[in-house]
């Protein structure tokens, strides 16, 4: 959780430079809390077992969060060619 957080501030600070690299950098620090927000979620639910499954506990709604974090503002894999796609054009 900590690297999420400091990829996030690197990415604000670098949108507040204006860097050329901001983008992909506030790209990948959405990836990549996506990608561990899903998979803390996903472990929790199969810890709560059944229970993790059903509306009496927040862990069935954390992990339908998470799944929309995935996807709202572009699914994992149209930022990850987004990153790809401006990585490449520096080049």
């Amino acid at each position: 959780m900590h690297a999420i957080r400091q990829l996030s501030y690197w990415a604000a600070r670098r949108l507040d430079e204006g860097a050329a690299d901001a983008q992909v950098q506030a790209s990948l620090a959405k990836l990549y809390a996506s990608r561990m927000a899903e998979y803390v979620t996903r472990d929790a639910t199969q810890l709560f077992g059944g229970m993790g499954y059903g509306e009496e506990t927040d862990v069935s709604r954390y992990f339908v969060d998470a799944r929309v974090l995935a996807i709202f503002e572009g699914a994992e894999e149209v930022l990850a060619l987004r990153v790809i796609g401006r990585s490449l054009e520096r080049r």
